[in-house]
């Protein structure tokens, strides 16, 4: 068959032929593929996001505040405890229990050490304390701001009351030796005058500048002074004179007589009742001119000189937060203030209608 009449098919076949015939003649082996290229380490990007910060601490609402109420509370003791109208054993519970609270706070367990020295306000304990509630306040939404004066609170309340306390010692040591041992009067007398005396922590705490909490600055001050009131009670007249002649005159500027040095002496008679006659009349409740003897100008000008207290921490009632029991122990003391007075006026209003006419 001519060339030229060969169809496609058999054109196709013979080509196919050809190559596998050339295949077999022994030509060079093609070269092999060459091998996929080794991955590369992801560049890093300059637009790559930062690392996440810590979360924040969570935020709290005045604990700051009501860790420093609740140590007040600890150092305040019995005086608390009456406020809040605990007696017998329920006032003892309610000490410990707020003190081993305190201390939970502070230092995360229960420590016979750190409880003891927390009650007898050593510096360290003391240190302790106040170091909290300035840790505290850094993370709190409310006391954050105000954290400085919160601090300086802190610091003038630790004082006030630990000066209280010494003073509360030594009137308690005069009362025992007048019931039970005498012969150690003179010299336990001597020794009250120092701590009796002393007010410089309790001025510095009533004349505390501290923004919102000034009032219950204020308000700390004079319960502390109404515990000196409290702890004259039963003591000798030159021994009451010591016990609150200075916090009288800081609070309603009245004069302080000339007292001996010597707290075995004996006032000039009379000393004691003009000085309180004064101070009541300085507190805005004299003294009527119908009481004639000693007994009822001295029973008139004590109730006189508690209702001045009254009209000074009703002043700063309004201004507590009621966030704490800082509030309701300022408003019970107010209630007990008042109607001390009242009985008062009412007895000798009594004793007046009872007298014959002449």
């Amino acid at each position: 068959m001519p060339n030229a009449l060969r169809s496609p098919v058999t054109a196709l076949a013979a080509a196919a032929a050809l190559v596998s015939v050339c295949a077999a003649c022994g030509g060079s082996t093609p070269p092999p593929a060459p091998p996929p290229p080794a991955p590369t380490a992801p560049v890093a990007s300059d637009t790559a996001p930062p690392t996440p910060p810590p979360p924040a601490q969570a935020q709290t609402q005045e604990e700051a505040h009501k860790l420093l109420v609740l140590a007040v509370s600890c150092w305040f003791g019995g005086a608390w405890s009456d406020a809040l109208g605990e007696q017998d054993q329920m006032k003892v519970t309610g000490i410990e229990n707020r003190c081993h609270e305190l201390e939970h706070r502070v230092w995360g367990a229960d420590d016979k050490t750190h409880y003891e020295q927390m009650r007898a306000f050593e510096q360290n304990a003391a240190s302790d304390i106040v170091a909290k509630v300035d840790e505290t306040a850094k993370s709190d939404s409310v006391d954050g701001p105000r954290r400085e004066a919160l601090v300086k609170m802190a610091l003038a309340l630790e004082g006030a009351m630990h000066e209280t306390m010494a003073a509360r010692r030594a009137a308690d040591r005069v009362k025992r030796d007048l019931n039970h041992e005498p012969e150690k009067l003179t010299q336990d007398e001597v020794d009250a005058v120092l701590p009796l005396r002393s007010h410089g922590k309790l001025e510095t705490l009533l004349n505390l500048e501290a923004g919102d909490l000034t009032h219950e600055a204020h308000a700390m001050a004079l319960l502390c002074m109404l515990d000196r009131v409290e702890l004259a009670r039963g003591l000798p007249k030159h021994l009451k004179l010591y016990a609150v002649a200075d916090s009288f005159q800081l609070l309603f500027g009245v004069t302080v007589p000339d007292v001996p040095e010597d707290g075995s002496k004996k006032l000039v008679p009379g000393t004691w009742l003009k000085f309180l006659v004064d101070t009541a009349g300085a507190a805005g409740h004299a003294v009527p001119d119908k009481a004639k003897t000693p007994r009822e100008k001295d029973a008139l000008a004590w109730a006189g000189m508690l209702e001045g207290f009254h009209d000074k921490l009703k002043a700063d009632s309004d201004g507590i937060a009621t966030s704490t029991d800082a509030s309701k122990v300022v408003t019970v003391v107010l209630h007990r203030l008042e109607a001390e007075f009242n009985a008062q006026q009412a007895a000798e209003a009594t004793k007046k209608a009872g007298k014959p006419k002449k």
